[in-house]
């Protein structure tokens, strides 16, 4: 073997050396460092544990077996978040950034299996509610390309009986593009990032005391979502929840099969939260309420549309909502002796443009809606209002097609002991209000209506009040040359019924004054 080959392979093998003895160095040197910062650089509120740290130094991955994270109040050692997971993998971390740039470069980090547990009520509030400086010290800007959790379970409990208020089983989100900086962390969202993908298999919601909601599948790509198999459910029975409540309220029963969300959009602007969202659609919503007037009013005041959306605790901007193939039932029960009278509506179809708490004014939010009342009767509706008018000026049209009186008797005579025959060809009415006061105008085509006052067991006819009160009633709207018989109303608004209760006493009220009237406005 000549000299110089001898010396180029002494070369090669002392720098193979050099290599992997650096390697080894880094190794070290890089464990060290993470499992310092793990030890030391943590603020003295979280605290971890793990089974294990290995480091690939040539790919530059590092994992964490069995990490266990906890965090408390930083005034006190109450836990209030406790994270348990399989693997952290750290793929790809640049030392070239990291020695260059002066910043965190990595690739890939893939948390598998977490499970999450929030515990809200251990939450030291006027402490933790605020972080001037973020939730932890940043010596150098983080950049990651791709943050991957798979098989992911979150808890979220609050101090109630049923303290679970949500579950997602078995998630897997995917953002890219992720960056955090000292000033980043600083915000009330602490993060920046571009694209995001969330799937879970299912997801549990506590909406209230007294409802929960459940979602079969989500899906959520970047500005876009689906939520397939939506239920919404009061948790009691009818018969439970009225023994339970003091004052009354509705018994639910909604389904929907799926939710399509677009352009969606999300954040703080001056620590303010805003939602916003280009078109929601909303597929065969299915929805039973049960109320039970048995019990006693709720007196509380209730807000019209406009003022609920004006004072929402967020920015809310919805440019338009449409919902297909919908269908309400309402059951009111007014007497003891049976279960209630059921009105209902099937066929519905809905266009809501600028739902929304940001647009100015002159904008209004408008909503359309057509269908069938009591399975053949065809209507249709427009409703306007401006959501900064703090008057809460609207207006709102119906037509209402031809109506077999005896169709309303389902409703009329378990709760009203009232029997109705007879028919309307067509409604047309108006409502010019605002939160204390409205005016009507309707219009009414009708025949043989006559009216049967009943017995309090519902089974006989009181021939003598049914006598009077047809005494009242023009038996058909065909007296007058154009066949409509008008009224022009007006009506106070009760502040502690619902908007439906508001609509409901304009129409009534016309109606009544338009058939017992003289027919003209």
């Amino acid at each position: 073997m000549s000299k110089t080959l001898k010396i180029t392979l002494t070369t090669v093998l002392v720098v193979i050396l050099l290599f992997f003895s650096s390697l080894v160095l880094t190794n070290i040197l890089i464990k060290n460092k993470v499992e310092k910062f793990l030890l030391t650089r943590l603020p003295s509120h979280i605290t971890q544990h793990h089974k294990g740290i290995s480091l690939h130094t040539l790919g530059g991955t590092i994992t964490i077996n069995d990490l266990v994270v906890q965090i408390a109040n930083k005034k006190d050692t109450v836990v209030h978040t406790k994270i348990k997971l399989e693997k952290l993998i750290v793929q790809n971390v640049s030392y070239w950034d990291y020695l260059v740039n002066s910043e965190i470069h990595i690739d890939t980090i893939k948390i598998k299996s977490p499970d999450i547990f929030y515990y809200s009520q251990n939450v030291h509030k006027t402490i933790d509610s605020t972080h001037s400086s973020g939730p932890l010290k940043l010596y150098k800007p983080v950049v990651l390309d791709d943050l991957q959790i798979d098989s992911a379970n979150l808890y979220i409990y609050d101090n109630t009986v049923d303290s679970l208020t949500l579950y997602v089983e078995n998630s897997t989100v995917n953002i890219s593009n992720i960056k955090v900086d000292k000033e980043i962390i600083k915000r009330r969202l602490p993060v920046e990032f571009e694209r995001y993908s969330v799937n879970a298999d299912s997801v549990f919601v506590k909406a209230n005391a007294y409802e929960n909601v459940t979602v079969s599948d989500v899906s959520i790509i970047d500005n876009r979502a689906v939520l397939n198999n939506l239920s919404l459910k009061t948790k009691l029975s009818k018969t439970a929840l009225s023994h339970k409540i003091k004052t009354e309220r509705d018994h639910f029963d909604l389904k929907v099969n799926s939710i399509h969300v677009d352009g969606i959009d999300f954040g703080f602007d001056t620590r303010k939260l805003f939602i916003s969202s280009a078109f929601i659609k909303i597929e065969t919503p299915e929805l039973n309420i049960f109320r039970d007037k048995l019990v006693a009013d709720d007196m509380s005041i209730k807000y019209l549309y406009s003022q609920s959306l004006r004072e929402l605790p967020f920015e809310l901007t919805v440019d338009s909502i449409k919902i297909e193939n919908g269908a309400i039932k309402y059951t009111e029960k007014v007497k003891a002796n049976n279960q209630g009278g059921s009105i209902t509506l099937g066929g519905l179809s809905a266009n809501l443009f600028n739902v929304s708490n940001t647009y100015k004014s002159p904008k209004q939010t408008k909503i359309d809606v057509s269908g069938f009342f009591m399975e053949t009767t065809p209507f249709e509706s427009e409703w306007y209002f401006d959501v900064n008018n703090t008057n809460d000026d609207f207006i709102f049209k119906m037509a209402i097609g031809r109506l077999q009186a005896e169709r309303l008797n389902r409703f009329t005579e378990p709760n009203l002991k009232v029997r109705l025959s007879g028919q309307t060809n067509k409604i047309y009415y108006t409502i010019d209000g605002d939160n204390r006061h409205s005016k009507t105008d309707l219009r009414v085509n009708y025949e043989d209506f006559e009216i049967a006052v009943l017995n309090k067991y519902g089974n006989k006819k009181k021939w003598l009040l049914s006598t009077v009160a047809n005494l009242f009633v023009s038996k058909n709207s065909d007296d007058k040359s154009d066949d409509f018989r008008e009224a022009a109303v007006e009506v106070e608004r009760d502040k502690t019924k619902s908007v439906f209760n508001y609509i409901w006493l304009n129409l009534s009220k016309g109606l009544l004054e338009s058939i017992t009237g003289n027919g003209e406005k």
